[in-house]
């Protein structure tokens, strides 16, 4: 596969990040947008379209639960009855006080079965406009049918101006004895719906259930195809979304408010912030050829520059490999580059003294002393069960013969397996063997415990490794007359393997454990090594795998002793 050139590499990553970032800007931006029409346009239509519809319910209940309160009251009753002026009086403070309770203020009229005023807030004018208009006539008829039962609907009784009302709660008034004796009605006031609505930032449109408009802050135009006769108004909308009235685009929320199916529209125009969103694309994208050009040429003469002082490196390693002489970069290479190569220089001659020099002998030696190790391993233990062999002859030669058995065993693992290292099963079944050996030996007083996850007896370990330790255990362990208890475990720690073996025995007085942990950083050769088995695990261990593996020995006299063996966890040779 052909290579990139140094040059064109650099060139392309600084590109490569230059447009990331530009695409990262480009979604910033695009987020900032969407979170900023989520938040101002559509939470902030969503709740005022809530506000408002809180309120309108509100009042529809209070207006409802007014109506029936009142028309049962009896200053009500009795100003239908008498006519008296001081019942009129009383009538009027009541409804005087009801209307004026409520946040959306209300004109009164109170009829009598014959639909004469008999109570009434409306000027004269308005008062006699309101009882002679065909619609009131048609909800006393509606009255008449359903006693006792409210009626809401849309008023567009001709009025003046400064007493407009637009929607009306209205309910008939029974005696005592059930008969109808007049009608009472509450006219919400025009100027109240002006005020609730224009305290929103949005337009507002709310509907009957027909279509007919109860009132807007909207100034809309008439049906261009004429479908739809005056005072109605169909946006079509059951749920909320982007619509567009009147050749601009809204996003309208809606609900629907009271029992009776009004619709309430909340809208919000989305031209000054469709105005924004061009302005924005089109400024981004005028920067981002103004950047593309600029990038583009800081890009060459970056990588001219990188490149140049990389191929000044280059011709400076080859001097190197042509003469050890110090070579000298231009002056307008970097300091960093120049401590770089000489750096490099440096190692490389001195790795060149170590291979002439070092190298071979140092794995020579290391080989032997290796081989050596093992080896010792062979005699110690021979010598150790023999003289096993040789006590237990005499008091029982069938368990003497079984100890032969097992010691055969042993010397066929140790002379047909000529690696170095050995799965951890392998190892573990001819320890086991030697533990049969001296359980025999010492009838029965001895007990042993592996603790070894299936998954970690495919690892690989020296050959050997733990029966010198358990042999130490046992040696030194040993009292006459008590069980002695070995626990062999073993556990994968991150990236190492650990074997502790545990005993109950004597354990080692702080003297002698202290002369043991020194030994370890003796010569083979020194008079001071005692426990020959414990030092040749420790020699084989930090000469395979470095002086950060090996042996640790923690003990109390009369509790026991706690061996830790730690090593690299390896599985076929290769380290995982």
């Amino acid at each position: 596969m052909r290579r990139v050139k140094f040059q064109d590499l650099l060139r392309r990553s600084f590109m490569g990040y230059i447009s990331i970032m530009i695409v990262a800007v480009l979604i910033l931006m695009a987020g900032g947008m969407a979170i900023n029409f989520a938040t101002v346009v559509v939470g902030g239509c969503r709740e005022s379209n809530q506000s408002l519809a809180g309120h309108l319910s509100a009042q529809y209940a209070a207006y409802e639960t007014g109506l029936e309160e009142l028309s049962n009251r009896p200053e009500i009753q009795n100003a239908l009855l008498d006519r008296s002026g001081a019942s009129r009086t009383a009538a009027n403070q009541q409804l005087y006080q009801f209307v004026n309770a409520q946040e959306f203020k209300a004109y009164f009229v109170l009829l009598d079965e014959i639909g004469e005023p008999v109570c009434s807030n409306f000027n004269e004018r308005n008062q006699e406009s309101f009882t002679d208009a065909a619609l009131i006539s048609g909800m006393r008829e509606r009255l008449d049918k359903s006693p006792g039962e409210p009626l809401c609907f849309i008023c567009d009784v001709p009025l003046t101006s400064e007493q407009m009302c637009s929607y009306s709660f209205c309910r008939s008034i029974q005696g005592e004895d059930g008969r109808r004796i007049g009608y009472l009605f509450f006219n919400l006031r025009a100027e109240s719906f002006h005020r609730q609505f224009r305290a929103v930032p949005q337009e507002v449109l709310l509907t009957d259930r027909y279509d007919n408009i109860v009132y807007t802050t909207m100034d809309l135009e008439d049906d261009p195809e004429d479908k739809l006769p005056p005072g109605k108004y169909a946006l079509g909308m059951s749920s909320n979304g982007i619509q567009e009235i009147s050749g601009e685009y809204y996003y309208i929320a809606t609900s629907t408010v009271t029992p009776q199916g009004l619709r309430l529209y909340t809208l919000t125009s989305l031209a000054v912030h469709i105005q924004a969103l061009w302005y924005g694309v089109f400024l981004f994208f005028l920067l981002l050829l103004i950047l593309a050009a600029m990038v583009v040429l800081m890009t060459r003469a970056f990588a001219r520059q990188n490149a140049r002082e990389l191929g000044e490196l280059t011709r400076a390693v080859e001097e190197l490999d042509k003469s050890s002489e110090l070579y000298e970069l231009s002056p307008q290479c970097s300091e960093e580059s120049q401590r770089l190569y000489t750096q490099f220089r440096r190692i490389t001659l001195h790795l060149r003294e170590l291979i002439r020099y070092n190298s071979e002998l140092q794995d020579r030696r290391r080989q032997m002393e290796i081989k050596q190790l093992e080896e010792q391993f062979n005699p110690h233990f021979v010598f150790n069960v023999m003289e096993m062999v040789r006590y237990q002859i005499p008091e029982d030669p069938e368990a003497a013969s079984e100890m032969l058995m097992s010691f055969a065993n042993l010397m066929r693992y140790s002379i047909n397996y000529g690696h170095t290292k050995v799965s951890l099963e392998t190892d573990v079944e001819y320890v086991n063997d030697y533990l049969l050996l001296q359980k025999v030996r010492y009838n029965n007083c001895l007990r042993y415990e592996f603790i070894i996850p299936d998954q970690l007896l495919e690892c690989q370990v020296p050959k050997l490794l733990l029966q010198p330790v358990i042999e130490n255990s046992i040696k030194h362990g040993y009292q006459q007359g008590k069980i002695l208890e070995i626990v062999v475990q073993v556990e994968r720690i991150g990236d190492d393997l650990r074997f502790v073996v545990r005993d109950n025995g004597k354990g080692i007085d702080a003297d002698r454990l202290a002369a043991i942990r020194e030994s370890f950083t003796m010569e083979l050769n020194s008079e001071y090594i005692k426990h020959i088995g414990l030092y040749n695990i420790q020699k084989v261990v930090e000469l395979m795998y470095g002086p950060d593996y090996g042996l640790t020995i923690e003990s109390t006299p009369g509790q026991g002793t706690t061996v830790t063996l730690t090593m690299p966890y390896e599985v076929e040779m290769e380290a995982c």
